[in-house]
């Protein structure tokens, strides 16, 4: 059985981690599956959003294989570099996907399982979900997802969650941006929201999508003059859609 599933519906591609014995830990071969499948959604005009989400109900994944990161380490530092390495090369790619990424969490995320859903465009949460970065408690920190975590969450917020490594609700965590939102139905709502957002033009999105980053780092007055001219080009682009819609409005 492979430890990635992969489903596509309309222009959505479903991705399903597939470890549930192992809480759907990060070994080699699941990092490398999804890095794999989210460059070629990347490059494929038929897909415009990727979901991924985890079989089982006890976790979405509880962050890196320790045996295998174990094994790595008792073959020296190299190669403990090849096995973090591999997982920021994961981190990047679906940080720098151009189209819609959404992660759907029930049961435990958890250090880079934690890392993994929020590095992600929407994070969805079922009232099971649980987060965590309990890294400090074997003597390590969750150095990857400060990336993704402190895109999205207040620091000092953060720096607690880092210092304690204590585990958090869902609830505390949409309170403090870790998630997007809480969803009752955790597979039907990702199934809407996912069919939703694929409906709309993904040039769109993909200009949008490096506007709305784009100017977070920007000095105020920098990002208002780089926003006319972006508004300028989407505006040239969207020639054909603002034609159709004052069309259908004079008849």
């Amino acid at each position: 059985m492979s430890v990635l599933l992969k489903e596509r519906k309309n222009k959505v591609l479903y991705l399903t981690l597939n470890r549930p014995e192992n809480r759907n830990a990060l070994n080699s071969e699941l990092i490398n599956e999804l890095i794999s499948a989210i460059n070629q959604a990347e490059n494929d005009e038929d897909v415009n959003v990727v979901v991924i989400k985890a079989n089982g109900d006890k976790a979405f994944c509880a962050g890196a294989d320790l045996k295998e990161l174990k094994n790595s380490i008792d073959q020296g530092i190299n190669s403990v570099r090849k096995y973090f390495n591999l997982y920021a090369n994961l981190i990047k790619v679906i940080s720098k996907f151009s189209k819609v990424s959404i992660s759907g969490v029930k049961g435990y995320a958890l250090a880079g399982g934690c890392g993994l859903a929020v590095a992600c465009d929407i994070t969805l949460a079922d009232n099971t979900a649980k987060f965590g970065i309990p890294e400090i408690n074997i003597g390590l920190w969750g150095m990857i997802i400060s990336a993704p975590i402190l895109k999205n969450v207040i620091p000092k917020k953060a720096w607690e969650l880092f210092l304690t490594g204590k585990i958090i609700d869902a609830q505390y965590a949409n309170s403090i941006g870790l998630i997007t939102t809480i969803v009752d139905n955790l597979d039907e709502s990702l199934e809407n929201l996912a069919q939703e957002i694929a409906t709309k033009d993904i040039n769109t999105i993909k200009l949008a999508k490096q506007v709305f980053w784009g100017t977070l780092n920007m000095n105020y007055f920098d990002s208002i003059d780089y926003l006319k001219e972006m508004s300028s080009i989407l505006a040239f682009q969207a020639k054909n859609n603002i034609e159709n819609f004052l069309n259908s409005k004079s008849k």
